[in-house]
């Protein structure tokens, strides 16, 4: 299934657009055109970003297909319409020997569109096609969807644009990222299960002083995608805000005034209308193994989260703090209220480009493969922890679902990785992924065992 594809990344890759032919007169232009060899994906790109490139001077107002990093209508200044495919396709090791477990995936395949009329509305449309995401609802009444962004937005002002529809919810600068510029295979076990994700609602935001603070104000429907499942139905209406900016601008050594620094804040009403347990799980990263289950929560999820960023030249690190706090009113075994069930989140990351290609989110190879050179190679590693517990009481910790004290677990992930960009669309990755488990009572290994290595392979288009 993943050889159709992923065809396509060769043949983004083939050999460098030919010289340009010497210009003709209008005359000439109307004589039989000669036969002329088949052009490649790569000329005809080139040559279309070269018609963007004059278009963009005000020499075409009509309605035009254009190519810079991906197919793009455009119509004068007053349309914009940029289309855009994901393909991602997984080779998986797992070091956890799971059972009837499909080690080769084609873990993401979203066609979109991207798109702004009169420099003042701007929509964004992207579905994902693949059946990994189950739509269908069961006993906790949770439901999912294949829509991935759908949503509008009107720009008033650079400090003032209004967004309503589906997106993501403003949280966390690792769910945030798109996955497609992602230095890693997967996000952080904090981006991925502690993180809002999408949902339906609507947003204030903006930027001020060149990008030295953005601000992001929303109420949602729910609590995110993250928080569902098949059987645990999420939280309910969600207040959302966060802030980033560059507080260290007047230090201009090491490119510190560059660096970014994000706080994040959510609070989701949480009901226990369910009959099953409504709180947050923990996955390990390759199998999702579930080493915490979720257990009854109701009342408020407090959400708070810091990040920061850092980019010099080839070289970038990144580090982000989680920590969601639910409310367990009325949940005990005799119908008592519980000390809040507490999970937590944290990672520091790098990345190194050993070809000397700036360090941003999606790394541009100066030498593409094929055209001159090897493309770009980077180096990254990440190291974390998920964590799930509740305070102390001087009781004894269980697993159960209505625990006084809840017995903690978590995973502590080292990630090393392996980045090739072939050109602007085409990356392969390796990560060689080490999990270490708290609870020997709740690991994935037969053995009781806690640490193991795990291998992801993943090649990856994105126009």
């Amino acid at each position: 299934m993943l050889i159709a594809p992923f065809a396509l990344l060769f043949a983004l890759a083939e050999s460098p657009a030919p010289a340009p032919a010497p210009a003709t007169s209008p005359v000439a232009t109307t004589a039989a055109a000669p036969t002329t060899p088949p052009v490649s994906i790569s000329t005809a790109a080139a040559t279309a970003s070269a018609a963007a490139a004059q278009a963009d001077n005000g020499e075409s107002t009509g309605l035009r297909l254009v190519w810079k990093d991906h197919p793009s209508l455009r119509a004068g200044k007053w349309l914009r319409l940029d289309f855009g495919v994901k393909l991602q396709g997984d080779k998986m090791f797992p070091g956890d020997d799971p059972k009837n477990f499909d080690d080769l995936q084609l873990t993401r395949a979203r066609i979109g569109v991207d798109g702004e009329l009169f420099k003042v509305l701007q929509f964004s449309v992207e579905r994902e096609l693949t059946t990994t995401v189950d739509a269908a609802v069961d006993r906790a009444e949770s439901t999912k969807t294949q829509w991935r962004d759908l949503f509008g937005e009107i720009k008033f002002a650079d400090g003032l644009q209004i967004r309503g529809g589906r997106f993501k919810v403003p949280f966390s600068r690792d769910q945030l990222d798109g996955e497609a510029s992602n230095d890693f295979v997967s996000r952080s076990l904090g981006g991925a299960y502690l993180a809002p994700g999408r949902d339906l609602g609507g947003m204030v935001h903006g930027h001020f002083f060149k990008r030295a603070i953005e601000y992001n104000v929303g109420v949602f429907e729910h609590d995110g995608d993250n928080s569902r499942a098949k059987k645990i139905a999420g939280g309910d209406q969600t207040f959302a805000a966060r802030l980033v900016g560059t507080p260290l601008r007047a230090v201009k050594a090491l490119n510190l005034d560059e660096a970014q620094v994000g706080a994040s804040f959510a609070s989701t009403d949480v009901s226990d209308v369910s009959k099953l347990p409504n709180g947050l799980r923990g996955r390990t990263v390759v199998t999702q193994y579930v080493f915490f289950e979720p257990v009854f929560v109701k009342g408020t999820r407090r959400r708070y989260g810091l990040d920061a960023e850092w980019v010099k030249r080839q070289f970038g690190a990144r580090a982000e703090y989680i920590v969601v706090k639910d409310q367990r009113i009325d949940q005990g075994l005799r119908g008592g209220t519980l000390n809040d069930a507490v999970s937590r989140a944290w990672y520091v990351s790098g990345g190194w480009v050993l070809t000397g290609e700036r360090s941003a989110k999606a790394v541009a190879p100066r030498h593409p493969l094929f055209m001159g050179g090897v493309g770009a190679v980077q180096l990254a590693a990440r190291y974390e922890q998920l964590r799930y517990d509740s305070k102390g009481t001087g009781e004894p910790a269980f697993s159960n679902s209505r625990a006084e004290v809840i017995l903690p677990n978590s995973d502590k992930v080292l990630t090393l990785g392996v980045n090739w960009y072939l050109n602007r669309w085409m990356k392969l990755q390796m990560n060689a992924i080490h999990e270490e488990l708290q609870d020997n009572g709740r690991t994935p290994l037969l053995d009781g065992g806690t640490k193991f290595w795990s291998t992801v392979f993943r090649a990856q288009l994105a126009l």
